[in-house]
């Protein structure tokens, strides 16, 4: 159980592209509230050289600096596939953890990780911090407050993501299945995918096509997607990294109107005369339409916001000093719905089937041991292998134990 705090102490584990952009806005944030006290790679003097930089101690394993006494919560930005042993550890040693997205590559080490976090009564947060963009949060609020009435169909065009080969080239796990554990629904897509079951709900199964269309990986760098909801209610989400321009289009339509935000910021609420589900029987026109409805569309105010890192990092500060969120940014148990998902989404196109939501773990485990045997180049350099080792030692390990202090090895 963790203790009472006053004030969090944060260490950063993974120190790539994330961790270092972690390390850069914790370090120059004001916030008197929090500080920043360790770093942790497995490259030693990558740890180091962030180490001096920012005059915090360092640590050659994330599991040093778990066991060094240093921290109240850490930032978790590893492979994803290190994600679960991690947030274990560190829950068991009273930690609180925030991990970079996605929670993790599958939903039976996410939900493994929700529970001890749960039992060992340690906050889990998750850095999907595009819920703090303005614009996604005037949208949610118009759905909330039944703007245009009950949805019915929802679209989400997510084709901004655009990736180079070198991009893929730049780090071993990247683009692979023993790395990595997918690829635009694993990496880049998780935000969009947190943003729609975060504003339009879960549907109860999906099915669709995935492929690699133009990058040399061997992961999927597009996915179409349709999602049934039950009773008429439909999705339809489309994600890529290999297509330019890119473009972003989220549509929502509604018994009362239609929602429709596109490229960061730009928001048009078309509102209708008369409902839908009651026009259809009260028109005598015989294809009457939007002259009758008199439908009027306007442009939707959005104010601007701090960033979303810092601003779902100080959110999950005050969590941790009051109990409460400030503001609704994504715990674990929310972002398992995205992993739900993206699994859900893998599974029906990579087994060219419907799938029921939520997602069998263990045939998820299947999928992904298949796809690693057939496509693995040996890219990725058994990160996989190696993660899910340690999460099962962690798991046939006495659960109620609590994890070794270890000797600090290095500090600055």
């Amino acid at each position: 159980m963790a203790k009472k705090l006053k004030h969090v102490r944060f260490g950063i584990i993974g120190l790539g592209m994330m961790g270092g952009c972690h390390a850069e806005i914790m370090s120059a944030d004001k916030d008197r509230r929090f500080s920043f006290t360790a770093v942790a790679d497995i490259d030693a003097d990558r740890a180091k050289t962030f180490g001096e930089k920012y005059d915090v101690a360092w640590f050659a394993s994330g599991r040093e600096m778990i066991d060094s006494g240093l921290c109240d919560a850490v930032i978790v930005a590893t492979p994803h596939y290190w994600h679960a042993p991690l947030t274990i550890r560190a829950a068991r040693a009273g930690l609180h953890v925030m991990c970079e997205k996605p929670l993790s590559s599958t939903v039976g080490h996410a939900r493994a990780m929700i529970a001890e976090c749960r039992k060992r009564r340690v906050h889990l947060g998750v850095m999907l911090h595009q819920r703090a963009r303005a614009d996604m949060i005037t949208v949610k609020k118009l759905i909330d407050r039944g703007a245009i009435g009950e949805v019915f169909r929802a679209q989400l065009i997510c084709s901004n993501w655009f990736r180079t080969q070198a991009y893929y080239d730049s780090g071993a796990w990247r683009g692979t299945w023993d790395g990595e554990g997918g690829g635009v629904l694993i990496n880049q897509a998780p935000h969009h995918l947190d943003l729609y079951q975060w504003i339009v709900g879960m549907p109860k199964r999906v099915l669709g096509l995935i492929s690699t269309r133009r990058h040399k990986i061997e992961v999927e760098d597009c996915a179409n997607f349709l999602l049934d909801y039950g009773k008429g209610k439909v999705g339809y989400i489309y994600a890529t990294t290999a297509e330019e321009p890119g473009y972003e289009q989220f549509m929502i339509c509604g018994d009362k109107g239609t929602i429709v935000l596109e490229e960061w910021g730009k928001i048009k609420l078309g509102k209708l005369k008369m409902p839908v589900s009651k026009h259809i029987f009260t028109s005598a026109n015989a294809m009457a339409g939007g002259a009758e409805q008199g439908i009027t569309w306007t442009d939707v105010p959005v104010k601007n916001r701090p960033d979303g890192h810092i601003e779902i990092t100080r959110g999950f500060v005050h969590l941790i000093l009051t109990g409460k969120k400030p503001f609704d940014f994504a715990d674990g148990r929310q972002a398992l719905n995205e992993l739900e998902l993206s699994n859900a989404m893998h599974l029906a196109g990579y087994s060219e089937k419907t799938v029921d939501l939520p997602v069998d773990a263990a045939e998820m485990e299947r999928l992904m041991n298949r796809l690693e045997r057939k496509l693995s180049t040996g890219k990725g350099q058994g990160v996989r292998r190696k993660a899910n080792a340690d999460f099962r030692r962690l798991m046939a390990k006495g659960r109620g134990k609590k994890v070794k202090r270890g000797k600090v090895s290095r500090r600055r």
